[in-house]
């Protein structure tokens, strides 16, 4: 009904139709109706009415809904109250509406989706066609976690943050990308979760994605390391790809051969690598005891002060050249950024919803006693080690007097030496007893009755949006490549200053002509009229 509505006010559906738009007249805002193609092939519009069917019956639908938070997000303001600051009658006429809804109206109908507590769904729908609109792109995912800090007064649980390298209140999630570094979808991670067990949960929805039969490479970093999770991952048919953790045997300097490849985008890369086999016994878990066989490709690159040093790739691919193996991986730096570049231009750590729920009180979390008495411990073996070296040296001392000065030792002696060390060989053994019964996990509502879970619903239905919103804008800026000379420096920029510039908009028999204004520069008009065509 929103598309039908938008054509009759565009003079295209119906005999008595009254046009909005006045021929001759520049528009704001036109070029926004550029990224419509490539947001049509993310299928945003079609995974929402599948998951949500329809809204209440209201003035904006839910079409109308999504792509005013589509087109916010593009025009450099993904908030609700981003609305403040785009006229909405500029807003509403690229909408084919008579104005654009305003901050209230968008956030009464995020409430109203998060409500049906269908924001997972919503995502799983989006990656879905993701992959079936661009399966090449899925041979490789990307996963990472990603620690969303808050700043605002409730109490929430604190993670580490990488990039302020100090742990803060945050939540976290994990997402996955292709091998582009496009957002395929996300998950909340669970508090305390580490990378190898979302990972661990995140396989029976990778499979739902992929399809059936389709093994494709999962690659994470070093925190995802786990010997187990290996095991699972080949044995859920994907294949793996990751740094080794920890020390390592270094590979004998007559393995390293010198290899010349050319990457994804054609630049070419030399190593000097090793092609092995390693074998990981498994630890823990219901595998302990197993043994996981990996082919491990060793890169030998110069040490810092000379020399040089050793790091090691794990992978279950056999079919990949060690040169693969190496640019594969050090491409997961395309999902830090996506990391980056949405949190500047599509507010990924915004706080979307000001809601929040309690956190389960009886979840088991890391007891902060158990830090304080390896405290203790620590402190009172630096006492122990004190006072054993002071008796040693009191009573070497008296063994080597010097010469001419005659001494005799006597038990009275020796018990008066060995009594300060005594003790503290017994504060130690004490603190060791105390720190062994102190349990390393408890429950939260023993430590932190008042924790709270930010709300997660809205926040995955705008992540949805603004992940849409970029794959549309990535697949407007590839579209430049071998058209524009600074498409590799540029290309995104070029699409922000096309998406939010001005034009005509031109209703026609059985069309509309959107008319674009020139850019800041020929040569950036030129490549936006080649942009065109292909649109076209």
């Amino acid at each position: 009904r929103d598309g039908e509505r938008a054509l009759a006010r565009w003079g295209l559906l119906g005999e008595g139709a009254e046009p909005v738009f006045a021929p001759g007249t520049r528009y704001p805002l036109a070029g926004l109706l550029l990224a419509l193609p490539a947001l049509e092939a993310t299928g945003l519009l079609e995974a929402a009415r599948q998951v949500y069917g329809r809204l209440r019956d209201g003035y904006y639908g839910l079409a109308a809904t999504l792509l005013t938070l589509v087109f916010l997000a593009l025009a450099g303001e993904p908030r609700a109250e981003g609305a403040t600051r785009v006229p909405p009658g500029a807003l509403g006429r690229v909408l084919g509406l008579d104005r654009a809804p305003e901050v209230k109206t968008i956030r009464r109908k995020l409430g109203e989706l998060a409500a049906a507590g269908k924001a997972a769904d919503l995502i799983m729908a989006l990656a879905r066609r993701h992959a079936a609109a661009r399966p090449q792109a899925l041979g490789f995912l990307y996963v990472d976690g990603h620690a969303r800090a808050y700043y605002g007064t409730r109490t929430v649980q604190k993670m580490h943050i990488a990039r302020l390298k100090f742990p803060a209140p945050a939540t976290g999630e994990t997402w996955v990308t292709s091998q582009h570094g496009e957002p395929v979808f996300m998950v909340v991670a669970e508090p305390s979760d580490s990378l190898a067990g979302e990972l661990r949960r995140l396989l029976p929805q990778l499979r739902q994605v992929v399809g059936e039969g389709r093994r494709v490479t999962v690659c994470f970093d070093r925190g995802g390391w786990s010997p187990a999770l290996f095991a699972d991952i080949t044995a859920a048919g994907f294949d793996l790809l990751t740094w080794r953790k920890g020390p390592a045997p270094d590979v004998q300097a007559d393995e390293f051969t010198a290899i010349t490849c050319a990457d994804d985008r054609g630049r070419e890369h030399e190593y000097d690598l090793a092609d092995t086999m390693v074998t990981l016994t498994i630890s823990d878990g219901p595998r302990k005891g197993q043994m996981v066989s990996l082919r491990q490709v060793t890169r030998r690159v110069p040490a810092r002060g000379g020399g040089t040093r050793q790091i090691h790739a794990l992978t279950s691919c056999t079919d990949l050249a060690a040169g693969e193996v190496c640019w594969r991986l050090t491409s997961r730096w395309r999902e830090e950024n996506y990391f980056r570049y949405a949190r500047t231009h599509f507010a990924l750590d915004a706080l979307d919803s000001h809601a929040a729920t309690p956190d389960d009180p009886g979840r088991l979390v890391p007891n902060p006693a158990k830090k304080a008495a390896a405290a203790q411990v620590r402190q009172a073996e630096i006492l122990a080690a004190a006072a054993q070296a002071q008796r040693d040296a009191s009573l070497a001392a008296l063994r080597n007097p010097a010469p001419g000065q005659p001494v005799t030792i006597t038990n009275q002696m020796i018990n008066a030496l060995d009594t300060p060390a005594e003790a503290a060989w017994q504060e130690l053994q004490a603190a060791q007893d105390a720190a062994a019964a102190v349990p390393a996990r408890i429950r939260l509502g023993e430590i932190a009755p008042d924790m709270v879970r930010l709300e997660a619903e809205v926040k995955q239905i705008t992540h949805a949006i603004r992940m849409a919103a970029y794959n549309a804008e990535t697949a407007l800026a590839r579209a430049l490549d071998g058209h524009y000379a600074r498409a590799g420096d540029e290309a995104y920029a070029l699409i922000r200053e096309a998406l939010t510039g001005s034009g005509d908009i031109c209703p026609g028999n059985g069309q509309l002509l959107i008319r674009l204004d020139p850019l800041t520069a020929p040569r950036r008009t030129q490549a936006l009229a080649t942009l065109c065509d292909q649109l076209n």
